[in-house]
């Protein structure tokens, strides 16, 4: 499906990927600095991250199918192709952070692990480090593409 009611599938999809990978990175932030709000928000953070995690392949798929249906063949284009293909590295280095900072804070996981108290507390340091640097990873790396898109397309 290349389509949607007569709209291309990829500046639909892509609106959904600048949206929710931003706002699950914010999320994620927010859990690695905060503890009490991460025990408030739970899953939510890492459930926004799957969320980016899946449909960001579907915005670069429908993306490729854009491009060669138009047959587009720009530098700008390629620009844009290549920076959209790395939003997935970024997107799931998010949603893996996120998912270790959710659950090294669940006692059913540290206690059905074994995990020391100081183990527990280093993961958590590093859990709280990587959801940080991914979460800003995510960010530029969906702007990257975005900016390079819209280049390619309004010759900016």
């Amino acid at each position: 499906m290349d389509t949607i009611d007569g709209l291309p599938v990829h500046p639909l999809i892509v609106h959904l990927v600048v949206v929710i990978v931003p706002l699950a990175a914010l999320a994620v932030i927010v859990a690695a600095v905060w503890p009490r709000a991460r025990a408030w928000m739970g899953p939510m953070p890492a459930i926004l991250a799957l969320i980016g995690l899946i449909v960001t392949p579907i915005a670069t798929t429908a993306g490729e199918n854009l491009e060669h249906r138009l047959g587009l063949a720009s530098p700008a284009v390629e620009e844009h192709t290549s920076a959209g293909d790395v939003v997935i590295v970024g997107t799931g280095c998010l949603f893996g952070a996120a998912a270790l900072l959710y659950l090294i804070g669940l006692p059913l996981v540290t206690e059905r692990l074994k995990l020391s108290p100081s183990v527990v507390k280093a993961v958590d340091v590093v859990a709280r480090v990587l959801g940080v640097v991914a979460a800003i990873a995510a960010v530029y790396l969906v702007f990257r593409a975005g900016d390079t898109g819209a280049r390619a397309v309004w010759g900016v």
